[in-house]
């Protein structure tokens, strides 16, 4: 088995592009992705960054990601750093981000710059949400922060947050450590606690005072 853990940094599309708004409301800036393989060891890893043709890099984003507008100046656009990620990927059983916004993201983006490759359905078709499989774990459908789920299981988050590379290392970390499952169930439970359904209450207020006498 080969695992791909991807995710995207992304910029906002300015307001005043109604039409391309109407189709996608970001675009991809950097794409960071890490492979493993049947034993969940790190063997490759992939990152570029991404020119936005419609707006430039916003000083929001800049101060989120760290990234700037000389950074992705001179890299590839949409359609080129494509390929290069698919054709990266394209040997992967699975490929994992965290969250589904990742995969909705480049299906509107590719359908706003008319992109296409052979491969991408093939790749589209082997793409899993483990934000979504981990919530799952742990009894719930509250969708959680990666930097929550490295915290619950006790520990830190490597490198920097909304870098698409660490992010997407985190997000194949806390994979290898749920594959471990008494040890994660033993860390996991008093979170698991937390997110079990409570129970209903199945008994009224007139059931817990019928046997008390009041004071007449």
């Amino acid at each position: 088995m080969e695992y791909v853990f991807v995710d995207f940094e992304m910029n906002q599309i300015d307001n005043s592009h109604k039409e391309e708004l109407g189709i996608c409301k970001n675009e991809i800036i950097e794409i960071g992705a890490v492979k493993l393989d049947d034993t969940y060891q790190e063997t490759d890893s992939f990152k570029t960054y991404v020119k936005p043709v419609i707006t430039p890099v916003t000083g929001r984003i800049t101060e989120l990601t760290g990234i700037t507008n000389d950074m992705v100046d001179e890299a590839p656009e949409y359609a080129e750093a494509m390929d290069m990620f698919i054709n990266w990927c394209k040997s992967a059983d699975i490929i994992y981000a965290w969250s589904e916004n990742d995969l909705r993201q480049m299906n509107k983006e590719r359908r706003l710059k008319d992109y296409e490759n052979p491969d991408m359905s093939s790749v589209v078709s082997r793409w899993k949400d483990f934000q979504k499989e981990f919530a799952r774990m742990l009894g719930t459908k509250r969708r959680i922060a990666l930097s929550d789920a490295v915290f619950y299981l006790g520990e830190d988050f490597k490198g920097a947050e909304h870098d698409a590379l660490w992010d997407a290392r985190n997000t194949a970390a806390v994979f290898v450590l749920s594959k471990d499952k008494e040890k994660f169930e033993k860390i996991m439970a008093p979170i698991m606690d937390i997110y079990k359904p409570k129970q209903t209450m199945t008994y009224s207020l007139g059931d817990v005072f019928k046997n008390i006498k009041l004071d007449e």
